[in-house]
């Protein structure tokens, strides 16, 4: 059993074939799938795909693009998706200094705010991080955060163990089968059980499918390459992460 514990297939990208989709990933050995929300639109939408399959388990939150339009009583929303069983985290949430969409104080003054919802509620929040590691992680430090996970990890080791030391989850994509500096030495030394295995559909699709529309079924390609670096078998890399994230996320266990 393979679980991607991060997917955007509540993207319009896939409003043709979306039951193709989960059909074609439960055939390649993914049994779970998490949705993930980057606002309240997504986040409803992820929702709506967990309560209709099975397979399927949402994550409600605010990306760090979005950060700039959360509106008073956001967090409301997202309390009360919060109590479907199905949802299990708060996010995508963190920052994000690459594209500055949304302003650098609006992204912050958003991230923690979720945290403290996740911390309230007692599930993890799952984070976005892109050029912005040291305010990251002074958030991290300031709000006793130690549970939550940092998609789509594409930093040096340094940074990854800051986080680990805080007990926060590390995730990887198909991106590690293409950018291998500095991802590649945190392949190398990371111990499995302080990583999962995502997708990010649709983006980030792993060689060979790279270039093309990602989707959860591809996820095989990123445990077979991290297995490579670490020169052991894919099975035993699908077996920890899959272990990892039923231990992680609680509320996904328990349904």
């Amino acid at each position: 059993m393979m679980i991607d514990t991060h997917c955007h297939i509540n993207d319009i990208k896939y409003n043709s074939d979306i039951k193709e989709v989960i059909s074609r990933a439960i055939k390649s050995g993914v049994e779970k799938m998490i949705c993930v929300g980057t606002d309240l639109k997504t986040s409803e939408r992820a929702l709506e795909l967990a309560n209709q399959y099975n397979e399927i388990y949402a994550t409600v939150g605010y990306h760090p693009h979005e950060s700039k339009d959360a509106q008073k009583g956001y967090l409301y929303e997202l309390e009360e998706m919060s109590k479907n069983p199905k949802v299990v985290a708060i996010g995508e949430s963190g920052l994000d200094y690459h594209y500055n969409i949304s302003p650098k104080n609006i992204q912050k003054k958003i991230f923690r705010e979720q945290i403290e919802l996740s911390q309230d509620i007692k599930i993890p929040i799952i984070m976005h991080n892109r050029n912005s590691s040291d305010d990251l992680l002074s958030i991290v430090r300031s709000t006793n955060l130690g549970y939550g996970v940092v998609h789509c990890f594409s930093e040096n080791w340094e940074i990854a163990n800051k986080l680990i030391s805080k007990n926060i989850k590390l995730s990887f994509t198909g991106m590690v089968t293409f950018v291998k500096d500095p991802i590649y030495e945190v392949l190398e030394k990371i111990d499995l059980k302080d990583f999962f295995l995502e997708t990010d559909s649709p983006y980030l699709a792993p060689t060979p499918h790279r270039g093309k529309r990602n989707e959860p079924s591809l996820i095989k390609f990123i445990a077979e390459y991290i297995a490579d670096v670490k020169q052991i078998s894919s099975e035993e890399i699908i077996e920890q992460t899959t272990k990892n994230a039923f231990n992680f996320f609680k509320k996904m266990s328990a349904n």
